[in-house]
């Protein structure tokens, strides 16, 4: 297939806002569409080019695709940065610009580009790495957009830089499979669930049908997203969510770890799917001495001690961790770390994901059985009464941890669902997890360093990025630094002091209130934000949407006991 039918099919999608319109649209493209694309078109329309849990990454930085556009246009890097900021996307700067390419290259004359050589292109550019990777990958996206129509770079530049603006949803994808192949929607939504892989959950649908979807399942090695919270003011909130009784665990202050087992091979991965192995070697000798089963999948909370006291320290310990690549055994000296699992969602061949959570609880602690601190299954507590979850509450917040998690006892595990399966209970107000769409240099002793940062929310309706204001607070010296270093490499433009970036940065912040502003797009602002910690461990995906803001302002008004305004 060639890529122009793709992009003509992302063109007709993006001229239809209706979600049943796209549905039809996409089952009819995926009904004529031959096995060998099939996978890569579905994973294409959710805007990756990858399957989710697969770890590759093309590391094209937004630079590069100016510089790429800029040789063959003929125009110069800052004509190239003018249009960008004109435009705000980069696919529409390279479909501007390369309606006359100036610059031929031989690639210019081979045949039209087709979705299997786009995807092998997008494969040789992960595996590339070390010295001279960066002109490597150079090389190649100018290979593809010189052979590219101006449309086609369009699509291009937008999956390159993970940035697919057609409005095809992940419950869109979903919808269409189902219809094109006549399977339920609902096995098609658990099969995706479970593989964490919508191009191969289209495969199996056209070629094996309902039953080859059922016997999809979650397996080890490949990650899955984790099953996400909801908060709750206070104890008496979460159990009348339970309906009366429910499972209380400690909510630790760490990052969010998942832990397959398959024999003696033992991976970490992040919540953002990342394989931490390697920078986790203690964790892994923890999971080898105190897991005993021959395959496992666990979901895990690792937590930094101080050496000395064996204290909970600051998640940004964690962070620090997490990320090196280097001095990584010297580190897990000066920072040990910890493993709490708290649930099992696969054991020794099957799957567990369906059964309630008080059975998976019970296999968890028959098979995570510790030597030591360093891997045990999470406090826990079956309780029913208000007073006696609120006295839980205090003990972890007196012990350096978050707050509470409350669990159904009957509940299954959904990855990827946010629910009120479990909750959370956390002692201020709360946080917000915004991506960085922007930011500014200081000045005076902070001249060099990046000091004030434009937040934003997922704004998933329109598929925008809704601003809801500034932060320039919170961040210590170090942190500034480190936020320095993580950006410059995302800058895309500068106006004096202020930098336009590609939007990976992901920061905590905490806030006074939630306002009702005309300043931003959003329709509200944060009063007072400040910054707890950088979010290494997530990534846009993971980013609140504007919902989850408009929600968060309406529950400051029952915790404060007033009437909206």
């Amino acid at each position: 297939m060639y890529f122009a039918e793709l992009a003509s099919l992302f063109d007709e999608l993006s001229a239809y806002p209706s979600r049943l319109k796209k549905t039809d649209i996409i089952a009819g493209f995926l009904t004529r569409a031959s096995e060998d694309v099939i996978e890569i078109i579905c994973t294409f329309l959710t805007g990756r080019i990858f399957p989710a849990w697969d770890t590759r990454d093309i590391g094209v930085a937004g630079k590069t695709v100016v510089k790429v556009i800029a040789d063959i246009s003929g125009k110069s890097n800052d004509e190239v940065v003018e249009s960008y900021r004109d435009t705000g996307h980069l696919g529409i700067t390279a479909e501007r610009l390369l309606g006359k390419k100036v610059v031929m290259s031989l690639a210019a004359f081979e045949d039209d580009l087709t979705v299997v050589e786009l995807y092998h292109q997008f494969e040789e550019m992960a595996a590339t790495s070390g010295k001279g990777s960066a002109q490597k990958k150079h090389r190649i996206l100018v290979s593809l957009l010189s052979r590219a129509t101006p449309r086609e770079a369009y699509y291009v530049v937008s999956l390159a830089m993970r940035n697919l603006l057609i409005g095809s949803k992940e419950g869109v994808t979903e919808d269409a499979v189902a219809l094109s192949f006549g399977v339920p929607s609902e096995a098609v939504r658990r099969a995706w669930m479970l593989t964490n892989d919508i191009g191969l959950v289209a495969k199996i649908a056209k070629t094996e049908g309902l039953s080859g979807l059922q016997a999809l399942d979650i397996e080890p090695m490949r990650p899955v997203r984790p099953m996400l919270s909801q908060n709750v003011a206070d104890a008496s909130e979460a159990l009348d969510v339970m309906g009366g009784q429910a499972a209380f665990e400690t909510k630790y202050d760490g990052a969010r770890i998942q832990v397959h087992k398959t024999g003696s091979d033992i991976k970490l991965f992040s919540r953002k799917m990342e394989d931490l192995t390697e920078a986790l070697p203690d964790i892994r000798a923890a999971v080898k001495e105190s897991v005993h089963a021959d395959s496992v999948i666990l979901d895990c909370e690792a937590i930094a001690v101080d050496k000395r006291t064996g204290e909970v320290i600051p998640f940004q310990n964690v962070l620090n961790r997490i990320r090196r690549k280097y001095k990584v055994r010297e580190l897990s000296h000066q920072i040990p770390m910890q493993l709490r699992p708290f649930d099992i969602l696969y054991l020794n061949g099957v799957s567990l994901v369906d059964l309630p959570f008080a059975e998976r609880r019970a296999l968890l602690e028959k098979t995570v059985i510790p030597l030591d601190d360093r891997c045990k299954p999470s406090e826990f507590k079956i309780l029913d009464d208000p007073k006696a979850a609120a006295e839980f509450f205090r003990q972890s917040i007196d012990e350096g941890h978050e707050g509470l998690m409350a669990k159904e006892l009957s509940a299954d595990y959904s990855p990827g669902i946010r629910g009120r399966k479990m909750v959370k209970l956390k002692e201020t107000l709360e946080s917000l997890d915004l991506i960085v769409i922007a930011a500014e240099y200081g000045h005076g002793r902070k001249a060099g360093w990046i000091t004030s940062f434009e937040l934003a929310a997922r704004d998933e309706d329109n598929e925008q990025w809704a601003p809801v204001g500034r932060v320039s607070s919170g961040a210590s010296d170090e942190q500034l630094k480190e936020l320095t270093e993580e950006i410059k490499p995302l800058i895309i433009s500068e106006r004096g002091r202020i930098v336009d970036l590609e939007p990976k940065v992901v920061l905590e912040v905490k806030f006074n209130e939630i306002q009702k502003s005309q300043n931003y797009a959003s329709g509200y602002a944060l009063r007072f934000p400040r910054i707890i910690r950088i979010r290494e461990d997530k990534g846009p995906e993971d980013v609140e949407t504007l919902e989850r803001v408009e929600a968060v302002y309406r529950l400051q008004f029952k915790l404060k006991g007033i009437s909206q305004t």
